[in-house]
C-alpha cells in the first residue's frame, strides 16, 4: 500500500526533495493577499472637512507621495490652492473640480488622468441625491474598471455612514449579516447602494483591487462638535432630546481617527475579501446628553444647569448647531477594524476626544 501511495504521489516526493513543498497551512482556496504598495499616488474624492484632514495625514506619513483630490467648485479649488503658498495646506499637489451641478460631467481630462494614475483612492463624497449613485463610479466607473495607467490601483477606501443600520433600539451592531440594515431614509439607502457598487469593483475588476467600506459615526474635530457650539446650543433645555432620560446612543469618531484608519488600511496586505466593511467609530457610543455635559464642564459652565453661562465659555467662538437628524438608536462595534488593521484610536471615547480638542484650542489661542 505504501509503495502504491509513493507511485501515485511521486510528485510530492520530488517537491519535498527540492525544498519546494508547499506548507500544509496554505490552501488553494486561501484568500489572495493584496500586494503591499506604499501610497505613491493618492486621489481623494472630496477635499472637505474629512478629506482634507486625511490628505494632511498622508502627507505627514508619506512626504513624497503625490496627492490630488476633488472639490465641487472652481472657487473652492482656488481657495485650497491659494493656501498652499501660506504654508498651511501643503498636502495637495493638485485639486480638480468634480462637476456634479452644472453639466454633470465630473472630472475634466486632467482630473481623470489623475484618478487613473492613483495607486490608492479615498472617496468621501456622498451619493448624489437625485441619482442615488456614487458620483465617481457613476461618472468614471469605466475608467476605474478598465484602468490602463502606469500605476496599479491597489486600494480603495469608501467612507459610508453608520446610518445604514437604522434603528436597533440601543443594541450593539456589527458588520456581519446578523446586524440587519434597517435604515429607511433616502440618504442612508443611497449609501447602501454605493457600498455595494464599490465592493463590486473588488469582485469584478480582476485587477487585485482591495476595497474597504468604512461606516463612520458622527464626525467631530477642530471647529466641529459640542466643544465649538454656541452657548445656547449647550443649554440642556435647548433640545428636547437632552431632557429625555431614555438612553439614545450616538456613535462618534474624531476626524483624526478617521485619518488614522485610512493610513492603517491603505498600506496593509489584508487578503482580498470581496469588499470588506468596517465600523469606523470610537469605543463608547454615548447619549448626546453625556457629551454635552462633558463639553460644558470643559468650558467652565455650571454642570447640569442653564444658569451662569458666561465666563470661560466666552473664549470660544461657537457656531449654531444644525437640526438633529436621527439615524436610529444603536451601538456600533469597532473590533473588526482593530483586529484586522491594528487601528489605534487617539480618542477611544468622547472624553478623550473633547479633552484633546480643548487642549489644541488652548494651545492655539495661547500661541496666537
Amino acid at each position: 500500500m505504501i509503495s502504491e501511495f509513493r507511485r501515485q504521489h511521486s510528485w510530492l516526493v520530488i517537491l519535498a526533495c527540492c525544498g519546494w513543498l508547499v506548507p500544509s497551512t496554505l490552501s488553494l482556496t486561501s484568500p489572495i493577499a493584496a500586494p503591499i504598495v506604499s501610497p505613491s499616488v493618492v486621489f481623494i474624492g472630496g477635499l472637505g472637512y474629512c478629506g482634507g484632514r486625511i490628505a494632511r495625514s498622508i502627507r505627514e506619513a508619506y512626504p513624497d507621495c503625490i496627492i490630488a483630490g476633488s472639490v465641487r467648485s472652481k472657487e473652492r479649488r482656488a481657495e485650497l490652492l491659494s493656501n498652499q503658498g501660506e504654508g498651511r495646506d501643503l498636502a495637495y499637489n493638485d485639486v480638480y473640480v468634480l462637476d456634479l451641478d452644472d453639466e454633470y460631467t465630473g472630472l475634466n481630462n486632467a482630473g481623470q488622468a489623475s484618478l487613473a494614475s492613483a495607486t490608492h483612492i479615498i472617496q468621501t463624497v456622498a451619493p448624489i441625491a437625485d441619482h442615488n449613485q456614487d458620483p465617481l463610479l457613476a461618472l468614471h466607473g469605466d475608467l476605474l474598471r478598465q484602468r490602463k495607467g502606469v500605476n496599479p490601483l491597489c486600494w480603495v477606501g469608501y467612507l459610508s455612514s453608520t446610518g445604514v443600520y437604522g434603528d436597533h433600539h440601543g443594541a450593539w451592531v456589527t458588520e456581519d449579516e446578523s446586524s440587519e440594515l434597517r435604515c429607511v431614509d433616502a440618504k442612508s439607502l443611497a449609501r447602501i447602494e454605493a457600498e455595494w457598487q464599490w465592493r463590486q469593483l473588488e469582485k469584478a475588476s480582476g485587477q487585485g483591487i482591495r476595497v474597504d467600506c468604512f461606516r463612520c459615526g458622527g464626525i467631530y474635530g477642530p471647529g466641529r462638535g459640542p466643544l465649538f457650539s454656541t452657548v445656547n446650543d449647550l443649554r440642556l433645555s435647548s433640545d428636547s432630546s437632552l431632557l429625555d432620560q431614555t438612553p439614545k446612543y450616538v456613535n462618534r469618531i474624531l476626524v483624526d481617527d478617521i485619518a488614522g484608519a485610512m493610513l492603517a488600511a491603505m498600506s496593509s496586505d489584508r487578503p482580498l475579501h470581496n469588499g470588506r466593511v468596517y465600523n469606523l467609530v470610537d469605543d463608547n457610543p454615548a447619549p448626546r446628553r453625556d457629551v454635552i455635559l462633558e463639553a460644558r464642564k470643559l468650558r467652565g459652565l455650571v454642570d447640569g444647569s442653564d444658569a451662569n453661562d458666561n465666563g470661560a465659555a466666552a473664549t470660544f467662538t461657537g457656531r449654531s448647531r444644525p437640526p438633529t437628524r436621527s439615524t436610529g438608536n444603536k451601538r456600533c462595534c469597532n473590533q473588526r477594524l482593530k483586529d484586522e488593521y491594528g487601528w489605534k484610536l487617539t480618542a477611544p471615547t468622547y472624553k478623550e476626544g473633547l479633552a484633546f480638542l480643548y487642549e489644541q484650542e488652548y494651545v492655539f489661542r495661547g500661541s496666537a
